[in-house]
């Protein structure tokens, strides 16, 4: 018995417990890395630049345009038929303070200003006078620059005026203001004389005291009737 279990022994060799294999747990290999896909730079949002506030340009004062200018400090003479009203204010609502006869010789003193469809100027009648008055409409010219020689205007004398005899004949020239006067002498036309005293109201005439530059006629005359102008004043 004993070599019947020997043989199998030798032939399978001694009886021992095999050993239990270990099982090894197969190591999962690591996923290749997934690459992470580059993250964009931030793109920084442009600064809002605030609008420049805008700023009002005033619009620019309109250039006057005025035909036949006049000179600041200059004479001037007016021009138009009936003569020109001086007002307070460069506008036609405002009140007439004094009327300048034709040919009257004025001084600019402002302008010129453009209201109510005419140019004004700002004038001296170097009589005391000083307001507004309109120089023109349109291509009309009421005032002119062009001074020239004296000539004589349709506005009552003054004391200290150079005076023209503008009757067509003959102007008498009394000792008294009043036509019961003596008679001193009888003027003509064009005849010069200088103002010296007056007026004095006598007979429906107002008188006017003259003087020639001689001397040789000194009297008082009527400075006209009506509208007739027997003595004009020369400027």
């Amino acid at each position: 018995m004993a070599l019947l279990w020997v043989g199998p022994i030798l032939a399978c060799g001694s009886f021992q417990p095999r050993p239990t294999p270990t099982r090894e747990i197969p190591v999962t290999a690591p996923d290749a890395e997934t690459p992470v896909p580059d993250q964009p730079t931030p793109t920084a949002l442009p600064t809002t630049t605030p609008s420049p506030t805008e700023t009002t340009v005033p619009s620019p004062t309109p250039t006057i345009v005025v035909r036949n200018p006049l000179t600041i400090g200059e004479p001037a003479r007016i021009t138009v038929v009936g003569g020109l009203n001086v007002r307070e204010q460069p506008t036609v609502t405002s009140p007439p303070i004094t009327l300048l006869a034709q040919g009257k010789r004025i001084t600019v003193l402002e302008g010129p200003i453009s209201s109510d469809g005419y140019i004004w100027w700002r004038v001296d009648d170097n009589q005391g006078t000083v307001g507004w008055v309109a120089g023109g409409q349109g291509l009309e010219d009421w005032i002119s620059p062009q001074v020239g020689d004296a000539r004589p205007v349709d506005r009552p004398p003054e004391i200290g005026d150079q005076v023209i005899v503008t009757l067509n004949g003959e102007l008498t020239v009394r000792a008294l203001p009043g036509v019961s006067g003596s008679v001193v002498a009888r003027v003509r036309t064009n005849e010069t004389f200088t103002v010296v005293a007056g007026p004095q109201a006598a007979d429906g005439y107002f008188w006017y005291q003259i003087r020639s530059d001689d001397d040789q006629v000194e009297g008082w005359a009527a400075d006209g009737s009506g509208g007739d102008r027997w003595l004009s004043p020369l400027e």
